[in-house]
């Protein structure tokens, strides 16, 4: 019977060996699955930093080339409006000589007109004096 306890005893010792045995090796795996899951987890954020930093590298050179765009259309549209005022003005100054011109040989088509009247009216007084003369 003490051999039989003895047994007993040692079966559940061993049992209860088996048991730790069985939890350390479940403490095992999970010490490993969280060193693996930290190692994963740490190779996930450095490669989220990494592409957040390149994100920003990217919006950076939008940006910077954005400007850059900007900068070069609003020396464009300068240009252009210089140039077009420029073209404004000589069109308006070429208008007003051509209207000057204009206004000159219209005067000289009025001088002209009251020569002619005056050589028409001379010319019939001579024709009716050269007329009446014979």
């Amino acid at each position: 019977m003490i051999d039989e306890k003895i047994n007993n005893s040692l079966k559940e010792l061993e049992d209860g060996l088996k048991d730790i045995e069985s939890a350390r090796k479940q403490v095992e795996k999970t010490v490993n699955s969280y060193d693996a899951l930290s190692k994963t987890t740490a190779e996930y954020v450095a490669k989220l930093e990494t592409l957040t930093f390149r994100v920003q590298e990217l919006i950076n050179s939008i940006g910077n080339d954005y400007n850059k765009k900007v900068k070069a259309f609003e020396k464009d549209r300068e240009t252009i409006i210089y140039a077009s005022n420029s073209a404004t003005e000589k069109i308006s100054n070429a208008s007003e000589e051509f209207k000057n011109s204009l206004n000159e040989i219209k005067n000289k088509l009025k001088y002209s007109i009251i020569i002619n009247a005056v050589s028409l009216v001379a010319i019939i007084a001579i024709v009716i004096l050269l007329l009446t003369l014979k």
